[in-house]
């Protein structure tokens, strides 16, 4: 065990402040918004977690989305509140003639071969402006940065981090369902 000393902060009058601008611009390097799970844990849910237990810690943690992975922790897939929405938790149960309660979040999560991601190279040499412009086009609140090099999941890019960073809103609308059009046309 080593011994730390103490000292006395009497004398010392002056904070060190970064260098980094405090709020990233539309003309920011794009590795300045994005999560990296070399820096940062990602927020996982185990693969044998109930899909209702899930939406409970999602609501509970203010959590949109949630990366799926394996007791290996290997990667299988996200879940999102879309995904964990009583209408479709409703109609994956139906499908599988479960009730909603034995539903696991597995079943209803979006697979990894489902998936699209930005590479962690191009995310290097992108600003800010070129990434909130392809979750828009693509209505993306959420994208996957991997490094193909070394084979893995490196980070996240959200929407609404994204916008928190930025101190504006990032506009990501969804494309209506069919019975949202449906209704909309018999108004």
């Amino acid at each position: 065990m080593r011994n730390l000393e103490l000292f006395s902060t009497a004398s010392i009058d002056h904070l060190l402040w970064s260098s980094k601008p405090l709020t990233p611009s539309l003309d920011s390097s794009a590795l300045d918004i994005f999560t990296d799970f070399d820096v940062s844990r990602p927020i996982i849910v185990d693969a044998s977690t109930s899909a209702v237990g899930t939406a409970k810690i999602m609501e509970k943690t203010h959590a949109y989305m949630r990366l799926v992975v394996d007791k290996n922790d290997r990667f299988l897939g996200i879940i999102t509140q879309r995904e964990l929405s009583h209408h479709n938790l409703m109609l994956t149960a139906k499908r599988l003639t479960l009730t909603i309660d034995e539903l696991l979040v597995t079943e209803v999560m979006v697979p990894r071969e489902e998936l699209q991601a930005f590479d962690y190279n191009q995310i290097a040499t992108a600003k800010v402006s070129d990434i909130v412009r392809l979750l828009q086009e693509n209505n993306l609140h959420h994208m996957l940065v991997i490094d193909q090099n070394l084979h893995h999941i490196r980070g996240l890019i959200a929407a609404s981090d994204l916008a928190r960073k930025l101190n504006q809103p990032i506009e990501i609308h969804q494309r209506p369902s069919f019975s949202q059009i449906f209704s909309n046309a018999h108004e």
